[in-house]
């Protein structure tokens, strides 16, 4: 399905849409190792920062879902899953901010309240650069900075894809572990609000150099 609406229309969906879903149980002992710029968690591995996944750099949005895809699998990656993204995003304590149980501005880069009023984020930031938005597993920016892209359909027959965690711009309501978005978001869809990280399944052991 071919975009359909315009980037506006879709933008004030995205800032007033309420959509949740279940996080899964987070177990009592999580087993959380790193791997070269990456967070094992259960039976897979998941990047610490939005892609290119490195600190300090300003992460790739503007991009579509296919070219997402193509940037992870350059990098011997995928996109995460839905169910993998919210896992990791709220932490071993199955928090619904992934920082902890209740919302805190300025914490992480998403709309804020100044003198009672809520305003949007300055702008995208680098990787890091709210240093105290990361959760136990040391994962940074699952919450706002860029909605992030995820390989799981929102609706597999409208041909929508899901995307997560927010974003600068849009109402804090959407910056929590358990929002999602879809509606509209079809293979040619893109957005400076739209970002990406990348996932590997942890049996998937990138080539070694020779």
């Amino acid at each position: 399905m071919k975009q359909s609406l315009t980037a506006t229309a879709i933008l004030l969906a995205l800032a007033t849409a309420h959509w949740a879903q279940t996080a899964p149980a987070a177990p009592s002992t999580p087993d959380s190792t790193r791997d070269g710029g990456m967070i094992l968690i259960d039976n897979f591995f998941i990047d610490v920062y939005e892609y290119p996944n490195r600190r300090g750099a300003l992460p790739t949005v503007d991009v579509t879902f296919g070219q997402a895809e193509q940037l992870c699998q350059a990098a011997e990656k995928r996109l995460c899953t839905e169910q993998e993204w919210q896992r990791a995003a709220t932490g071993p304590e199955n928090y619904p901010y992934g920082y902890g149980e209740t919302f805190e501005s300025d914490r992480c880069n998403t709309p804020r309240k100044r003198d009672g009023q809520w305003v949007g984020g300055d702008g995208l930031a680098p990787s890091g650069a709210f240093a105290q938005c990361r959760n136990s597993y040391g994962l940074h920016d699952m919450i706002g900075n860029a909605w992030e892209w995820t390989a799981s359909w929102y609706s597999q027959q409208e041909e929508w894809r899901a995307v997560r965690g927010g974003s600068y711009f849009h109402n804090a309501n959407m910056a929590r572990t358990d929002a999602r978005y879809g509606r509209f978001l079809d293979g040619d869809y893109h957005l400076d609000l739209i970002g990406f990280r990348c996932c590997r399944t942890a049996s998937a052991a990138p080539a070694q150099p020779d």
